[in-house]
């Protein structure tokens, strides 16, 4: 039995989620902007496949194109902007993916 592959083109969800990690590909659509939060366990690495994003990590706010990764390590609060004229799409995971995942 072979292993399952993802494209990021039709594979818009979570691909895996397990108490120790929770991988996703993400869509944002123009001008979308997440609520902040924190992660009390985890940190989350986002990595921008498409598109460009303005992170705001504990206020230090950057803007990423295609291949650029950043990290929001645990407890530090941050919000993810689609800063561009196309959607945004990335891939992210959250490790450990310790309930609750999120805090506001």
């Amino acid at each position: 039995m072979g292993f399952r592959v993802y494209d990021y083109h039709t594979d818009i969800r979570n691909i895996l989620v397990t108490p120790q990690i929770r991988a996703r590909f993400l869509r944002m659509e123009v001008g979308q902007v997440n609520r902040g939060h924190t992660h009390d366990l985890g940190h989350e690495i986002f990595l921008i496949l498409q598109g460009r994003a303005e992170f705001e990590i504990e206020g230090h706010k950057e803007v990423l194109g295609p291949g650029q990764l950043c990290i929001a390590l645990k407890d530090e609060n941050h919000i993810v902007r689609n800063v561009g004229d196309e959607p945004v799409i990335m891939y992210l995971s959250v490790t450990p993916h310790i309930l609750p995942t999120h805090t506001m």
